[in-house]
Formats: C-alpha cells, sequence, structure tokens
C-alpha cells in the first residue's frame, strides 16, 4: 500500500493524497468506480479492483497470476480493470474523483 507520505512527495495535495489511498482501501475489499485522465489527455471512467475474488475472466474463471509481479512504483496505481478484465495502471496525479 502506498503511503500518504509517498504520495505527498510526489507532489499530490494532502486531500488528493488521501482519495488515493481511499481508492486503493476500498479495492482492496471490492469493486470501486473511478476516473482519471490518461497520456492523451482523455478521460477514463474505470470500474477496478485489487481483490483476487473478483477478478473473474468471460468464461467465468478467476485470473491466476503468470511471471514475476511489477516493482511497486509509488507514481503509478495498478488495478485490474473489471471492464476490460486485465491490468491498467495510471498516474496517481491524474487522479479525477473516486466513486464516479
Amino acid at each position: 500500500m502506498k503511503t500518504k507520505d509517498q504520495l505527498i512527495q510526489l507532489g499530490l495535495e494532502g486531500f488528493k493524497a488521501d482519495e488515493v489511498m481511499l481508492l486503493e482501501e476500498k479495492m482492496l475489499e471490492g469493486a470501486m468506480a473511478f476516473q482519471y485522465r490518461k497520456k492523451d489527455s482523455s478521460i477514463r471512467n474505470a470500474v477496478g479492483t485489487l481483490s483476487r475474488r473478483l477478478m473473474k475472466l468471460a468464461d467465468g474463471t478467476l485470473w491466476e497470476p503468470k511471471g514475476e509481479p511489477k516493482p511497486d512504483v509509488a507514481q503509478w496505481f495498478r488495478y485490474f480493470d473489471l471492464d476490460a478484465q486485465g491490468w491498467r495502471q495510471f498516474d496517481v496525479t491524474q487522479l479525477i474523483a473516486v466513486g464516479a
């Protein structure tokens, strides 16, 4: 989990750091809707999770990890996209809204 200090060091203000931490906390429990700005400046509405029990593929089987996990980088938030049924990531400084 990311710490508030790590997020503030990235330039996030206190309330924005709290939103990123809330998003991570809620995604560990279940699914959460949120918005962020992509690299191409478009807005992405996403529903994601960090809960293994919700990582189901189109055929109903649970997603299984393959290979070694990528190292955690404080600036990037990785999540399992429930619509795309795969892993995605975004820059935490581009988070727009949680629960959107």
